[in-house]
């Protein structure tokens, strides 16, 4: 099977570092609960560099941890024939123009924000 890249976007022009990134799946490390409202996913760094790992921070619906961890790894882990394996996770992306607008309005609705960080 192809490899899954898993897409996340927040809500900006898409214009700067950590507007958007992909990662591999392969590259996933896991995910974390920081309070009722945060889960952070982990990835192996994409440079390579290190020493830290790149992580998504999510805000999500108050208490939605499982249902949110559930979601992704349907869509992380999702036998998708005829695709080009690009799964978009969360595009909060809402300041293109109308005609450039998010890659999709599907992924996991109980995010509302994201923060990127690379190490």
């Amino acid at each position: 099977m192809a490899e899954n890249y898993l897409y996340f976007a927040i809500d900006a022009d898409n214009d700067s570092d950590k507007d958007a990134i992909m990662f591999p799946r392969s590259r996933f490390l896991g995910a974390t609960s920081t309070n009722v409202t945060t889960l952070e996913f982990f990835f192996e760094d994409r440079e390579g560099a290190g020493p830290s790992n790149d992580d998504v921070s999510c805000t999500i619906t108050s208490g939605e941890h499982k249902t949110v961890c559930d979601k992704f790894a349907e869509l992380a882990n999702g036998n998708r024939n005829n695709t080009n394996n690009f799964t978009v996770i969360k595009d909060l992306n809402g300041d293109l123009p109308s005609n450039e607008g998010p890659i999709s309005a599907t992924g996991i609705s109980e995010i509302s924000a994201m923060t990127i960080t690379t190490g």
